[in-house]
């Protein structure tokens, strides 16, 4: 099932005894489609960012680690999600395990209706699950603690971080008993909040090796530049784009005579040179992105031709209106980024790199020579422009990580112009008032929390 744009935004997030010791109530304000949450160390704003970041991933084995009593999301649409974990009381005084039990549940409401109750495997339910199928078992056996020995590196690991170091490659079934949503209700809720996570180390990404082999070895990824994955992925989608408009260009040519044969219509100068001037203009700018290389011939107005003008003028407006959404994102981020004047650096799109980066010399740099500071913006940057879509939830971890105080007094602006195009919701978790600038009515601080 696809999760729906636009659908359903968060209002408000409620905590109860977060670490067993702090209280929140954080409300979306009414100006913008920001949140922005600060606090001293040690507060849970990270913690923030991963409850809903689990949640509507359904990893909510996440919960059975964290210290909290209740949290409460509520939705657009009168629609709430209350986590409860109830610590239960000892059954025995001769329990060798004296660790707290809890019982945790998940209960969606929709207008004050109990739409299901959702009650998650514990961690002695998993055991016996993974103990049939975990495809890595004889790199494991159970140990005393209760937790898995790793027999190569003499490591424990809990119930909940195995089966989430090993969700991508268990069977179907575990996940479905891990969640045991039975409801089409809920899972309608669940999918209507589609959450990106943009985490505070960014510099280097953990990709799948397609080398390895899960059942042979133990190592199943590979640390990458995240700068270079970036332009990696603008290349492919220059690409696509380039193709799609390909594509539409041979189909109109085929049919070109038949429907200048057909063609009913004319126009007139003034309207003809209003919309050739525009189509110039257009392929000027598409050139200069990376995405158009043809030399437009400039073709003189003439009544008699009116109709086959028209014709022309349809199709190549046709051809490049492919590329209408991926123009604006393209000079939305090199605008920003030259903005930035890294130093006596500029962005260069370019379709058979994607994009690089030149000297004001005219050197060209490999993307690993730009500073820490400067791949932290570009990465940031890309990630916010062309790795989201509009209507979903993008949760941003220290956005000021490495950044010039400059610069971290204009990203709030950046998002602001950025959301206007991919019109999403935000919540970020920072240490930097430079962040916040002068938008306190966006800021909700940890620090006067009710305890």
């Amino acid at each position: 099932m696809e999760k729906n744009e636009l659908s359903t935004l968060i209002t408000s997030i409620e905590i109860v005894n977060l670490f067993e010791i702090f209280n929140y109530t954080m409300e979306y304000p009414n100006s913008e489609n920001v949140l922005i949450i600060t606090g001293p160390n040690g507060f849970g704003k990270t913690q923030v960012l991963n409850i809903l970041y689990n949640l509507f991933n359904r990893n909510f084995i996440f919960f059975n680690k964290l210290v909290f009593e209740t949290i409460t999301i509520n939705l657009s649409g009168n629609i709430r999600i209350v986590i409860d974990k109830t610590i239960l009381p000892p059954q025995s005084e001769l329990k060798l395990d004296n660790s707290p039990k809890y019982k945790l549940k998940f209960v969606f409401y929709e207008n004050e209706n109990i739409v299901e109750t959702v009650t998650p495997k514990n961690s002695n339910d998993l055991s016996r699950i993974l103990n049939a199928d975990l495809p890595t078992n004889r790199f494991y056996k159970q140990h005393l603690s209760g937790g898995w020995l790793d027999i190569e590196t003499k490591q424990v690991f809990n119930i909940e971080d195995l089966v989430a170091k090993y969700k991508d490659i268990l069977p179907d079934r575990i996940s479905k008993d891990i969640s045991s949503i039975q409801n089409e209700r809920t899972n309608q809720i669940l999918n209507s909040v589609d959450v990106h996570l943009i985490r505070e180390q960014r510099l280097f990404k953990k990709i799948v090796n397609p080398s390895k082999d899960y059942r042979s070895e133990r190592d199943q990824t590979i640390v990458v530049d995240a700068i270079q994955t970036c332009s990696t992925d603008l290349k492919h989608l220059l690409a696509e784009k380039s193709q799609e408009s390909f594509a539409i260009s041979q189909s109109l040519d085929r049919t070109y005579p038949n429907r200048l044969i057909g063609e009913k219509g004319k126009m007139s100068k003034e309207n003809y040179n209003v919309r050739f001037a525009k189509l110039t203009d257009k392929q000027k700018r598409l050139a200069a992105n990376g995405l158009y290389d043809s030399n437009q011939i400039e073709l003189s107005y003439s009544k008699d031709d009116s109709k086959a003008l028209l014709v022309y003028l349809n199709d190549l407006e046709q051809k490049l209106s492919v590329f209408d959404d991926l123009l604006i994102k393209l000079e939305l981020f090199t605008s920003i980024l030259n903005e930035r004047r890294f130093t006596f650096k500029s962005i260069v799109i370019d379709r058979e790199k994607g994009f690089f980066f030149k000297t004001s010399k005219g050197k060209i740099l490999e993307l690993n020579e730009l500073s820490s500071g400067e791949q932290h913006e570009v990465i940031l940057l890309y990630e916010l422009i062309f790795k989201t879509k509009p209507g979903i939830l993008v949760l941003i971890d220290e956005p000021e990580i490495s950044l010039h105080i400059t610069w971290q007094k204009e990203f709030l602006d950046d998002l602001l112009k950025i959301i206007k195009i991919q019109n999403f919701q935000v919540l970020i978790a920072t240490h930097s008032p430079a962040i916040i600038n002068d938008r306190w009515d966006l800021v909700y601080n940890l620090e006067k929390r009710e305890v």
